[in-house]
């Protein structure tokens, strides 16, 4: 449910993230369209990133999911640096694609875990009588550990195809 107009403008700033963050993760990396669509995707991460620390419906103060904000920043501004950087010389790319990959992993992650919460917790209180917030946050973490579980599996899984970078065995 979209409460006002900052709701509204983390909502579409998160669509957008999540389509062109899609389309980045299935298309070719490098080159200028990647580069233009990385832009867009930083822009709109950024613009979600703001409008969540101003939304406080849920609690009506600063709660964990802020801090998944915080923690989305840091991805974010990481992923960025190396690309814009070039460094570490030599191990950028991987360091880039790491940090954008959990950027992605962490939009992804809220989108289940929004769209669980808000199809569950209402099934838990009509049918079963169940009203508890603690059930909201077990929702979240099972869900989100989820994501980020498969996530990490496809992030190395393409890592060495898209960076060069081997593990060391």
């Amino acid at each position: 449910m979209i409460h006002n107009e900052i709701g509204l403008v983390h909502v579409i700033s998160a669509v957008v993230a999540l389509l062109v963050g899609l389309w980045i993760f299935l298309r070719p990396k490098g080159g200028t369209l990647h580069r233009v669509l990385g832009y867009v995707y930083v822009v709109s991460m950024f613009a979600m990133i703001i409008t969540a620390f101003l939304i406080y419906q849920l609690t009506g103060s600063i709660n964990l999911l802020h801090g998944f904000a915080v923690v989305s920043t840091i991805q974010l501004g990481r992923g960025l640096y190396h690309a814009i950087s070039r460094r570490p010389k030599g191990a950028w790319l991987d360091a880039h694609y790491r940090w954008i990959s959990y950027s992605y992993m962490g939009l992804c992650a809220a989108l289940v875990a929004e769209s669980a919460t808000r199809v569950v917790m209402p099934y838990l209180h009509d049918y079963h009588g169940i009203r508890s917030f603690g059930w909201f946050w077990v929702i979240v973490g099972i869900v989100s550990f989820a994501v980020v579980y498969v996530g990490l599996f496809l992030m190395q899984r393409n890592r060495e195809r898209l960076t060069g970078y081997r593990s060391p065995s």
